[in-house]
């Protein structure tokens, strides 16, 4: 019986009759399913790198729980709604006024001592 080999690089099976054998000087063997595969290797790419590749998709995997277990931000609180007697986006002018007139005289008094 036939049997299928597994591609060095993506991790795939390799159709008997099929493929690229690649044989180094040293004698190890190295088996490719295409081209694509074959120069990816030897530009010395990283098989986890990819998204075609058996390695590259469990990486995939691997990573996605972690993205899915990080705690979602809080949603910020609403502001309160202006009471009904005051008008949205107007200033109290008087207010204001009295404030700094009362931090102008603490300021007088201050440089009076």
């Amino acid at each position: 019986m036939v049997s299928t080999r597994t591609c060095e690089f993506s991790g795939e099976e390799i159709e008997p009759g099929t493929g690229i054998m690649y044989v180094r000087n040293d004698g190890t063997v190295l088996h490719f399913k295409d081209r694509k595969a074959e120069k990816n290797y030897f530009m010395g790419r990283e098989a986890r790198d990819l998204e075609w590749t058996q390695a590259g998709r469990a990486a995939k995997e691997a990573r996605r729980p972690q993205e899915a277990d990080a705690e979602p931000e809080p949603e910020p609180e609403p502001e309160p709604e202006p009471a009904a007697d005051e008008e949205a986006g107007t200033p109290d002018l008087e207010a204001a006024e009295e404030e700094g007139e009362a931090a102008a005289a603490d300021a007088d008094e201050d440089d009076e001592e």
